[in-house]
């Protein structure tokens, strides 16, 4: 791996308060879509960087880009193997050099005034800030707000906090066995153990190009979020419940995912994804209990 500094020919100035943290896995045209979106950012684009890492991106996202002149600083971290999202974010914010850090995948466009409104939160109670996001896919567009921020809602998408409280908990994160699902949860639960407080961004608004991961409809993607959540549940017991492995949430999806209803559910892209996701648990839970003495 290796880091390439790239600003289009200007000069940051010292210290941004955001580093933007995006991993692209090769959709340049909409990334190029999301950096003049943060050029266009009320705060004035001056206050960001965007850490941007191109994931063994076969056309090389982060060179075109880098070619092209941003009113921020655009510093590129290019991969020779592709990494997971948790390693890639990781290395990107160990490289940041803002106060805040703000999560925003690749397919995420933010609204002109989404970091203004991240930042009036952070003013009156610093920690973490969850933003708002509609999921445009295939001519359908659909709005999620956070209501009472916690862990649970704690995404790739549209979520920003403090730098250092990042830096003092990164190291302890326990590793997943599975590769998808679970890495944003981790570290959100981290957080607040260390004393982060969590707020809602209602007005941060962004647009996720593409739908919800449960509507993507994906048997290996919910199996794996499912498998590391009842991972996860393990270190942090209270939370189980908003993670959807608690004893009696697993109990009333054994009985919702009898044959019958299985076949019901499994004719919607939701319904595959959850159904994978309780079987997930299920594999983990006993997993761990045939590894027992």
């Amino acid at each position: 791996m290796r880091s390439t500094p790239a600003d289009g020919g200007r000069v940051a100035r010292a210290g941004p308060e955001v580093s933007v943290v995006t991993v692209s896995f090769g959709r340049v045209d909409l990334v190029r879509r999301k950096l003049a979106a943060l050029a266009r950012q009320t705060t004035g684009p001056d206050v960001l960087e965007v850490v941007l890492v191109d994931n063994a991106c076969p056309e090389r996202v982060g060179e075109r880009l880098s070619a092209a002149s941003w009113p921020f600083a655009l510093r590129v971290l290019r991969s020779e193997r592709r990494l997971g999202a948790a390693e890639a974010r990781a290395w990107a914010a160990r490289e940041a050099r803002g106060r805040w850090l703000w999560w925003s995948d690749d397919d995420v466009v933010p609204a002109d005034d989404a970091l203004a409104a991240h930042l009036a939160v952070q003013a009156r109670r610093p920690g973490v800030t969850i933003g708002s996001v509609r999921f445009v896919a295939d001519r359908c567009t659909t709005r999620w707000r956070p209501r009472r921020a916690g862990p649970a809602h704690f995404t790739g998408v549209n979520t920003l906090f403090p730098r250092d409280a990042w830096a003092r908990v990164a190291g302890d994160l326990p590793p997943l066995p599975r590769p998808y699902g679970g890495e944003d949860t981790v570290l959100a639960l981290a957080l607040q153990a260390d004393g982060v407080p969590f707020a809602d961004a209602r007005e941060a608004w962004v647009d996720h190009h593409g739908p919800h991961p449960a509507d993507g409809g994906d048997p290996s993607k919910g199996f794996d979020a499912g498998f590391n959540a009842a991972v996860i549940a393990r270190r942090y017991p209270h939370a189980a419940w908003s993670l959807g492995v608690h004893p009696v949430e697993m109990l009333a999806k054994r009985l919702l995912f009898s044959p019958l209803w299985r076949a019901i559910a499994r004719g919607t892209p939701r319904g595959r994804f959850e159904h994978a996701f309780y079987l997930g648990a299920r594999e983990a839970r006993r997993a761990r209990a045939a590894a027992r003495p």
